[in-house]
């Protein structure tokens, strides 16, 4: 019987049993069963498996010896002439192989990775006894990776992702990597690409041919930026559409042409993961448009740990997700101040900085996070009605995790049991990381928030006594709190 669904609706469906919603161990299988059901099933389904398998494969080291039949898969797509040459060269192709196949494999990619690619077709070769002379295996490799390739590019008209993350001083992979965007086909496959990820210090020639044909890139991922880049710069310069999302690994406080690029495109930009030297910040002091932040950054001032240079000159009015690691307290507080309010969800990871400004971090936190819904981070609760006035100025919390950087257990029993009449009405989860809680606060805070709260709350607490995990069970039997799973200490 035909399925009634929609498509879009059946897609949505079937991306639960994708890879990227899992761990790529089994789920596939279930994802096949689901093609066998009918004929709308199946194309749905092929979309999934099909957009981008060798990247998903070799992105997990267990799964990479699948690479191997993958890669013969789209051997047997090749053009029969493309088959007799590698048979020519000295390779030996199985009789499956040789057979044509009834889908078009190839047209469904949309995400292409040339070193996954390249790694596959070795995998491949190792799975096939392909004689061990390393120089006839390389330029096998690299025979079959340009019929492949050509066979994209001649056939692959939805492709959306391309990255090159390949390792430089292999002379034959450069060669064969610049004839890709001369391929019959190329210029029509790789104007559709929306993202480019690379290694910025490789292959700026082939960058400045690509920049030729593409136009249409709106995220860009640059890691190991630790030299300049003629070509990248001119590819990012010359993109037509507005710049949403980048993320860069600054690992060289110089790089004039890749600097210049970024910060004539920054206005556009929404979505940012900086690491590396802070000096990254200043590239995007002009981005008012900004709401996603990803840092995890050290500072570009030699011997100055907590530099506040960049972090003082920037202004997010738009920032509604900041997640920070290894900057300091102090730069944090700085950062969040120059948000404006506008903060959404924060997650704050780092044990850098000096602990005694925490006080003045948490005074921000509750004054300028008015609209904060999720936080996860440090909060100075040695003062009795902090934690009851974090909760008064961010009535919107739902998710709470609060940490504590000293190096020892500290009691918040008193701020615990003041803050209950003030709890958020819609907070779902507080989780509770090295602090003591009394038996007796936990069950005035807990009688307080089965008074308020509208869900059940997911209470995240190793208890440090046997009658508090009793008050713990209490509550969950009332369903005031979700079971605590944890045993006293």
């Amino acid at each position: 019987m035909e399925s009634k669904l929609p498509t879009e609706c059946l897609l949505q469906i079937l991306e639960n049993f994708g890879p990227t919603y899992n761990e790529w161990d089994d789920s596939f299988k279930s994802l096949h069963a689901c093609i066998l059901v009918n004929r709308k099933w199946c194309e749905a389904g092929l979309t999934i498996l099909w957009r981008e398998p060798i990247e998903w494969l070799h992105s997990k080291e267990h799964n990479r010896s699948r690479l191997a039949p993958l890669i013969s898969i789209y051997i047997s797509c090749l053009p029969q002439g493309s088959k007799s040459q590698i048979s020519d060269g000295g390779l030996e192709l199985s009789s499956s192989t040789l057979k044509s196949v009834s889908i078009d494999y190839p047209s469904l990619l949309k995400g292409l990775d040339y070193q996954s690619l390249y790694n596959g077709i070795g995998f491949w070769m190792n799975a096939n006894d392909i004689p061990e002379d390393e120089i006839f295996r390389e330029e096998m490799k690299n025979q079959v990776l340009e019929f492949i390739y050509e066979m994209f590019m001649a056939r692959c008209k939805i492709l959306k992702r391309f990255s090159i993350f390949m390792k430089a001083g292999y002379i034959l992979n450069e060669y064969y990597l610049l004839q890709l965007p001369f391929a019959s086909g190329a210029d029509q496959s790789l104007s559709n690409i929306t993202e480019f990820s690379c290694k910025a210090c490789l292959f700026s020639q082939f960058m400045y041919l690509v920049a030729q044909i593409c136009r249409n890139i709106k995220r860009f991922n640059i890691e190991c930026c630790c030299t300049d880049n003629g070509g990248l710069a001119k590819l990012i310069e010359i993109q037509e559409v507005p710049l949403d999302c980048i993320l860069i690994n600054l690992k060289s406080k110089n790089i004039p042409l890749v600097e210049n690029a970024i910060r004539k495109k920054s206005h556009s930009v929404t979505d940012v993961r900086l690491f590396g030297y802070d000096i990254l910040l200043d590239y995007f002091k002009e981005s008012k448009n900004i709401e996603r932040m990803r840092l995890k950054l050290i500072s570009s001032m030699q011997g100055d740990g907590t530099n506040l240079k960049y972090y003082m000159n920037s202004s997010f009015p738009k920032l509604k997700e900041l997640f920070v690691s290894m900057i300091t307290i102090s730069q944090s507080n700085v950062l969040i101040k120059n948000t404006h309010g506008s903060l959404e969800s924060l997650k704050f990871i780092s044990n850098y900085g000096n602990i005694m400004d925490l006080p003045v971090f948490t005074e921000t936190l509750i004054n300028s996070c008015k609209n904060l819904y999720q936080y996860d981070g440090p909060l100075h609760i040695e003062g009795i009605e902090t934690l009851q006035s974090f909760f008064q100025k961010c009535p919107k919390l739902e998710y709470l995790i609060l940490r504590n950087l000293k190096d020892h257990d500290f009691d918040i029993s008193d701020a615990l049991q003041q803050s209950g009449p003030f709890v958020p009405i819609n907070l779902t989860r507080l989780q509770v990381t090295n602090y003591t809680i009394s038996t007796e606060a936990l069950e005035i805070f807990l009688r307080a928030c089965a008074t308020r709260l509208c869900r059940v709350l997911e209470f995240i607490y190793k208890p440090k006594s046997k009658d508090a995990k009793l008050t713990l069970e209490k509550f969950a039997d009332q369903g005031v709190i979700k079971a605590n799973l944890e045993n006293c200490e």
